[in-house]
Parts: C-alpha cells; structure tokens; sequence
C-alpha cells in the first residue's frame, strides 16, 4: 500500500515581506524624527528639565491613550499569545536592512539635518492633532435625547438570559453544549428550524453567550446573507466574514492572504483592457481544496475552531438560498468549522412543485436538526405579566392606559386558554406577532377611549384589531360599508317577522372568499350561528350595546370600534413632556411631590395638564420607588384628589383618573419598600397593602377607606370610593396582582391566590365591601341623612375642581358667555345625578363576579354567607327613608329622578326607534325590582296624584336627557308592571 503523502507547507511570502517592510519603515520613521528633533533640541535648551519633561511626557500620554482607544492593548496581547517569533525576526532584519541601506538615502538624511529646526514641533504638532481629532470627537460630551412620549415593543431579539420570556435558556444551553461537544468534523451541519417570529436569532444569541465562555477554543462568525442578497458572489463575501471574525480574536497575519486567494479563485478568470488589447488573467493552477488546506492549516495552528452562524436563510429567494448552501458546502473542506444553519422549512419548501425537491435537500445537506417551539403558556404569561415590567421599554406609558390595556390583554391571554387557541395561533403565536399588537393599541392611545367604561367587548375588540392588522384589504372593505351610517353586510339584521337575527345576504359569499384565519374571524365577529344571539326580542341590552355585529339605528357599535381602531387620538405634545420627567427624576433624589406641584409649571389655577401628565410619568415608573418616595406619591395623591375635577376632559376626568394611578401606586409601590430595592411580592409582604386600606397595624389613621370619605370631601369622596372599590375587584382584570393577594390574604392567610377569577374576587372583595358599607351605614343609614338628596346639593366648586374653578370665574365675567353657562348647568346636573346614581348602584347591586365587579350587596353586613344581606339593608334605606313622601314630600322627587336616570336604549325589544325607554331590566339601577314594586304598590296612588308629567322638570344624565313631560308614562307604564308582579306573588296585598 502506498504511504499517504504529505506536501509541504509553502513560505508565507506574502506575510513575511510585509513585516519587512514594517520594521524598514518604522526604522527609517524613527531616524527622520532622530535628525529633526537633533536639529531642534538647542531651542529649547532654555527650557528646564522639568518643562521638557512635560513635553515628552503630553505626547506620550496622547500616543498611549490614542493606542488604548483604538484597542492596540488588545491586538498587542493576540500577537504575544501567537508566539509568531518568525515574524519578529522578519521585522528585526527590516530594520537592520534600513542601517544598510542608509547610503541609498544619504541625500534625503543630509536635507532633513540642514533643515529648519522648527520643522520638527511642525511635524510634532500635525501628528498630535491628528491624533487628537478623533478622541475628542469620541469622548466629547453629548446632548442628552429628550425621552420619547410614547414607548413601543421593540421587535428586537434579545441578547441576555434576563430578557429571555420564553423560557429558552435552558434548551439554547444544551444546544451550545452539544455544538461544542461535538468536535470538528468536516461538514457538520446544525440546522435549527422554526416559524417567523418563533425566536430563532434570540435562541442563537444566548447560545453564542455560552460560546464565548469558551473564547479560548472557539470563533464565532454570524454570517447574514440578507444582507448581501444583491450581491453575485456569497462564498467570496462569506470568506471575508469569516475572515474578520477570526483576526478580530486572535493574530493570523497569514490567513487573510489564504482567504484573498481563496476568494479570486472563485470568481475565476479576470478580464483587463489596456490600449484597446483585452487581456485574460486566469487564475493559479492551484486547485480549491489546496487553498482550503491552507485556510485550514491557520485555524489548526491557532488552535481555534470557528461556528458559522446562517441567519435568515428563510427570507432569501430560492437562487440566493442556492447561492448561500453553495457557498457553504464549497467551504467543507474546513475541518475545523461547524455551521449553524437558521431556517423555516415550511417557507424554503414553499411552492407545491419544489415543496418535495427542497426538503430532501435540506435533509441532506442538515447534519443534526433542532426545531424551535413557543409554548402557547408563554405568550399568555407575557401577556399577563411580562408585557408590563420596566425591560419592556414602557416606562412611560400611562398609569390608565396600562390599566385598559392590561384589561385587554387579560382578555386575549384568556383566549388562549380556551377552546379555539389552535385558531388564533397563525395570528398572535409569537412574541413578534404579539408585540405588534400591543404596539398597535398603544398607538390608539387607548387610555383616551375610556374604554374601561364602556361598551366595548374586549373580544370583539381583538378580533377586529386581528383584522386590521393581518389582513387590511378586508378590514379596509368593513370601514367602508359600515361608517358614516351605513349598515353593510357585516352587521347583523332584525326583521319584524322573524325575532331571530340574520346575517346579510352576501355575508356568506364574503366568507367563502376567504379562507384560514381571516375566515375565522369573520365568524367569531358577525356569524349568527357561532355568536348564538338567540331571540331578538329578548336579548339582553347588555349583549346589544357591547357586540361588534350590531350596527343599526341607535346601536352603531360596529361603526364605534372601527373609528376607535382608526380615528386614534394625537399623542401629547412632546416639547412639553421633558418637564414631567424632569419633575419625577428630582422626586427620585428626595424633592417632596408638594412642593413640585406648587411651582409655576404645575399650578392649578392655569390648568389639569401638568397635574395629569405629572402623575402619569410618576406611576408608571413607581416599580423602583423607596418607601419614602412611595409613602409621598400616595399620601399626595389622595390629598390632592378632591382638588380636580369629575368632569370628563376628552372623554376622561383626572379626579377618577387619579383613583385608577392610586391603584397602581399601591399595586407598584405601596408594600415591601425599604430604603433600597423592594422586598418579593409574598403574601407576607403585600398585605402591607390591605392594612394600608383597611388602616389597620401601621397605617391605623390614616387607612385611605377613611380618607377617601372624610366629612370635607361629601358625596364625591364616596363617589371616589365607590370607583376605588370596583377597580379592586379580580374580575374586572385590572392586572393588579398584588393589590388583589393583599386582599385575600388579609382575610386568611391560607387562602390560594390563584385559579379562578371569579372566586378570587369573591373571597377578596368580602372585606373591603363590607367595611364600605359599615362607612356608609355610619355615615348615613344611622344619622338619617339622605344621600341622594345631598348628591343633588354637591357644589358646583367640588365638581369643577380647582382648575375648572377659575376658568368658570373667567367665562362668568365674559358677557358673551351665556350659552357655556348653560352647558356648564346641565354638566353639574348630569355629574350630580351620575354620582348619586354611581353610589346607590355599587352600594345596592348583589351581583356576583362576572367581569363587571362584586355587588356590594352581594355580602352580608357580617360573615361569609353572602346572601345578600347589605343588599336588603340598602333597599330598605333607599326605599323607606330616601324616596319615603312620608318623610318629605321632596322625595317622591328623588324616586321619579332615579328612575328616569335608569333609562335603556330601546333595541332589547326589537323596535327599531330612538332615545331611551324605562325597561323592567333597567329601571331598578341596582334596587330590588321586588322592593320598588312594593314602593309603587304603596305610593302610587299619592305620586301620580300630584301630576308631575305635565312639569316642566328634567334629569341629566352624561349620555341623555330625560324629561318628566315626555319619560314619565314609560316609567309608570313599568312600575305597574313590577307592582302587579309582587301583587300576584302576594295575595293578600291590599294593593
């Protein structure tokens, strides 16, 4: 058998002529410098060795720091480790060439000796500003960026363990391992597979993390052929990736040499024109895998193996993929390269012919494969929790829009928990498509749609977002048929003759149009077979003014959610919001929130602006909060509460919005705080909360139930409490977490905090609605004070705030401002009926948790049986005290009042009329129907004797205006109804 054999390694010309000529010229450099400073030193011979001294020494430290910046340590260290001894003996006999060749430039020596002597501080000088130049510009300080108003998900992949959400530590650890395990053999292929978005270059990044513990032994190259698609030759620009990636890490002056010839034999044959003759330049006969050899001969001689990491490989054409694998394979020869390849099979093998053909090939050219995949529990713990944290760049956004889009993402992570996951996977199965869609609803500055306190169902609401993101074209044909008062095919119909609702007659067809997902949404929007409405004529109003498929007459819902998702409100205005941030970073250094809010800047008296966007930035950035500065933002917050106004400035009031940033600063902030980092959120920990509402152990005086309702604050304050105790409740899905442990735990600390909502909530409101009601009952039930006729008498100042106050001075002094009065009037009027109307409603409702909040009267005063017991003491003090005519005639006033303030739309009886109609649903705002039927049964007679329909009296209420001329028979015509019900439940009545 002949002996294998083995050729000898040719000189590294190239290299060793280069270092030559590096230690000839640095040789000739430093005897220029030698004659010219000789020639100068008798100028400054004057000078004294101290001050020459400083000289010599101002050029050294720029030249060292000049090498420092540009990581000359770094490269100084890569060519000690290399040991490349030849190559300083190459630089040595440079220089010992440039002494011999000294005669050859006698003349240029001679010139630079009779010179003039100050061409030396000349030459200094320029070599000192050159070098300067850069550091300056590098290290000159920068004008600081104003922060951005409005933070969005970044689509970025992550780079630390601490961003991973996914939970793909692990996994990416094992695979990192297993590559470096693996050794070098020639050809190793990895393949990692997965779908868009799925996180395959994050996986990569925390793989190359682990990696680079291993610096010592591997190089690693990611190489992105996106980025030169256009580019004709891959393999020539994959050699010089490869190329920079390894002389970054370690001294191989000869490598790139190899690689430069590697590279021209490639491309082949070069053509050159010259004087009109064309000359073909072929290359070497020096086959590939000879230069392979040599490439693989430096990385043996380092000691190094290299991973080439290939990203994006799906997003390429079919060609350039081609051009990409070929390139690689060109590069087997390298026995000391492992590839990581980076794909979606399902879009290489993505036409039907090829489908087949492409997945053999990757089969075959795929050494090992790992495919990637996202658990559907992940997206939903991102939409749960991890959304919100302060890595996710939303440091800014809104203590009320986290809320509402808190409440929103609730909805969609439930949505993933349900039966129809699977479908809406292709549309919100990856952190990419997810972010998206935050982005999307951040965009719609949703806090500005108040839309915690409307209609709106939040499925619907996905679903047509889903829509409006994935596939426009349709979305776009929505918006036409179904604004501007049109009703398309899309909405659903009533007709007189059948009381079941139907689709339009081309609704079908539009589904059969589209397939997959876009077809499903369609069906969970408008298909009357899958939203199963049942009898129009007994649908519940609820269900009518909530649902996206209703779009006729007064109920224009569909045409509602398409302008919230397209008509968003403008972003504040950014040359003002550096002053809030400013604000809230001298509060973080110790400056009392007081004493901000009394500057000129922050003045009420000129407007709410300031307060409101002060407290915005304040609360979303109170994760990190001392307690000091935790126990400042809460006890000013709720001290300056009663200062701003109830009324809605574009569809929100910064009074209930400062209960809604007084929730989240307890959530964030109100527990486990010491003078550093915060304490873990333990049951042990977070009740602190629950004392401090409850006033209870460290907090008793000064409990916010208490405060919130104190004497000076009147009807309002129970209206603030109200709305602070609804938001507490679990099913409402504010995503205050620790607010709701804070609550059970208070109660039993035994008792589990999660799994059902409904029970959660349950359990956690018992408490807190029974100290409420033991407030109320103090306050009021005993004293015999009557609430609602005091919420009539609220003044005008409390409601306005302290803003809203001098502006209305203002406009009162203006003589044409007559007609504002009267705006102004009917506001007052409609926010005293709301708030007396809000109270009685959270005070008497026994409902239980069902996504709008626990009734209060869902408990008993005392104990855990819940059987309504507040409820009943509620009726009984509303109906025998408040709208009791024995007691002041004025009453009967305040009955006809609530009622009329409890008026529906009219489309739950399938009538297709406008205004609002007196329902037997509605009617009894909260109050027993039974109760309200005895009151009519006994006060009949008396009230309709006093002919009240033909006065003149109205009630304003924020979405309507009810008159006692034109609403009272409606609202008659029902209480005989409820009377005659509990004439017929008891016999002996005598009516």
């Amino acid at each position: 058998m002949a002996a294998t054999k083995h050729t000898m390694k040719m000189p590294e010309l190239l290299v060793f002529t280069k270092m030559f000529v590096v230690g000839f010229v640095a040789a000739e450099v430093c005897r220029a410098a030698y004659y010219l400073g000789t020639a100068f030193a008798p100028a400054i011979a004057d000078f004294s060795l101290c001050a020459r001294g400083i000289l010599v020494l101002i050029g050294l430290a720029i030249c060292v720091v000049y090498a420092v910046n540009r990581g000359a340590h770094i490269s100084a260290v890569q060519m000690g480790r290399s040991l490349r001894l030849d190559l300083l003996i190459a630089m040595c006999l440079g220089a010992w060439s440039n002494e011999l060749a000294m005669p050859w430039f006698s003349k240029f020596h001679a010139a630079l000796k009779a010179s003039d002597p100050y061409w030396a501080p000349v030459a200094l000088l320029l070599f000192c500003t050159a070098l300067l130049s850069p550091l300056v510009q590098r290290h000159w300080p920068r004008r600081r960026q104003t922060p951005s108003q409005l933070h969005f998900l970044a689509d970025e992949e992550i780079g630390r363990e601490n961003d991973d959400l996914l939970s793909n530590e692990t996994q990416a650890k094992s695979f990192a391992e297993t590559v470096l395990a693996s050794g070098a053999h020639s050809g190793l292929v990895f393949g990692v597979d997965g779908p868009w978005g799925v996180g395959k270059t994050s996986f990569i990044n925390l793989a190359e993390r682990y990696w680079e513990r291993a610096a010592d032994k591997v190089i690693v190259c990611r190489f992105e052929p996106l980025r030169y698609a256009s580019e004709p030759d891959l393999a020539d620009r994959l050699i010089r990736d490869l190329s920079a990636a390894i002389q970054s890490k370690v001294f191989a002056p000869e490598f790139r040499p190899a690689a430069s010839r590697y590279s021209r034999l490639i491309k082949g044959k070069a053509d050159v024109s010259f004087l009109g003759f064309k000359l073909s330049l072929e290359p070497s006969q020096e086959t590939v895998d000879e230069l392979l050899d040599d490439i693989d001969e430096v990385l043996r001689r380092i000691g190094r193996r290299v991973i080439v990491v290939i990203d994006d490989l799906d997003r390429l054409d079919a060609k350039t993929v081609n051009n990409v694998l070929f390139a690689t394979r060109r590069t087997f020869k390298l026995s000391q390269a492992t590839y990581v390849l980076c794909y979606d099979t399902e879009v290489l093998a993505g036409g039907k012919e090829e489908g087949s053909r492409a997945r053999e090939f990757l089969e075959k050219f795929v050494t090992v494969k790992l495919s990637l995949f996202v658990d559907s529990s992940s997206i939903r713990n991102f939409l749960r929790r991890d959304w919100g944290r302060a890595e996710s760049q939303l440091g800014s956004v809104p203590s009320d829009t986290m809320v509402k889009l808190g409440a929103v993402l609730n909805e969609l992570a439930n949505i993933l928990d349900g039966d129809s996951a699977a479908k809406y996977l292709p549309l919100v199965g990856d952190l990419r498509k997810v972010k998206r869609f935050i982005n999307a609803i951040l965009l719609m500055q949703i806090e500005k749609t108040n839309l915690g306190r409307t209609d709106f169902d939040k499925r619907d609401l996905i679903n047509l977002m889903l829509l409006h993101l994935n596939y426009p074209g349709l979305f776009r044909r929505i918006y036409a048929e179904e604004t501007e008062g049109r009703s398309g095919i899309f909405s659903v119909k009533l007709e007189y003759d059948d009381p079941g609702f139907k689709n339009a007659k081309g609704f079908a067809q539009v589904k059969e149009e589209h397939q997959g997902a876009a077809k499903f949404l369609l069906e969970e929007l408008f298909d009357v077979g899958i939203l199963e409405l049942g009898d129009g004529r007994n649908v519940e109003e609820s269900v009518l003014r909530s649902r996206a498929c209703f779009n006729k007459g007064g109920t224009r819902n569909l045409e509602n959610y398409l302008k919230l998702i397209v008509r968003f409100a403008t972003p504040e205005p950014q040359e003002t919001f550096v002053l809030y941030q400013t604000a809230v970073d001298r509060v973080r250094k110790g400056q009392s929130i007081a004493s901000v809010l009394v500057e000129a800047d922050f003045l009420l008296e000129r407007t709410e602006q300031a307060h409101d966007q002060f407290w915005r930035v304040l609360v979303s950035q109170a994760y990190d909060f001392t307690s000091a500065t935790a126990e400042d933002a809460i006890e000013t917050l709720v001290e300056y509460v009663p200062r701003y106004s109830s009324f809605d400035n574009d569809d929100r009031g910064l009074r209930p919005r400062s209960i809604y940033s007084l929730l989240l600063l307890l959530d964030r902030a109100g527990w486990g705080r010491t003078a550093g980092r915060r304490r873990t959120n333990s049951p042990e920990n977070v009740i602190e909360i629950a004392r401090r509402i409850f006033g209870e152990q460290g907090f008793v005086g000064k409990g916010l139930l208490e405060r919130l309702t104190s004497t000076d604050r009147g009807v309002l304050g129970w209206n603030d409490l109200m709305l602070f105790r609804l938001q507490c409740s679990a099913d409402r899905g504010g995503q205050l977490y620790n607010l709701h442990t804070a609550l059970i735990v208070d109660q039993d600390m035994s008792a589990p905090t999660s799994g059902s909502v409904s029970r959660l909530a349950l359990l956690g409101m018992r408490k807190l609605s029974q100290r409420v009601f033991a407030l109320f009952k103090r306050s009021y039930i005993d004293t015999g004070r009557n609430f609602i006729t005091e919420a009539y008498e609220v003044p005008v100042d409390a409601l306005l705030g302290k803003a809203f106050v001098h502006l209305h001075e203002q406009a009162s002094r203006d003589p044409g401002s007559e007609h504002g009065d009267t705006t102004m009037s009917l506001r007052v009027a409609a926010a005293r009926s709301f708030a007396a109307s809000f109270v009685i409603y959270q005070l008497s409702n026994a409902l239980a948790p069902n996504g709008a909040g626990v009734g209060c009267g869902h408990y008993d005063e005392v104990g855990t049986e819940d059987l309504g017991g507040i409820s009943k003491q509620m009726n009984d003090y509303v109906f025998g005290f408040c709208f009791n005519p024995q007691i002041d005639d004025d009453n009967v006033l305040r009955f006809l009042d609530h009622c009329l303030s409890h008026l529906s739309s009219p489309f739950h009886t399938g009538r297709d009329e406008g205004g609002f109609v007196a329902t037997k649903t509605e009617l009894p705002g909260g109050l027993d129907p039974k109760a309200m039927g005895m009151y009519w049964l006994q006060h009949r007679d008396y009230i309709r004797g006093l002919g009240l329909q033909d006065g003149g009296r109205c009630v304003f209420m924020p979405g309507y205006t009810a008159s006692y001329h034109d609403d009272l028979a409606g609202v008659f015509a029902v209480l005989d109804e409820l009377a005659e019900e509990v004439a017929s439940a008891t016999p002996d009545s005598d009516g």
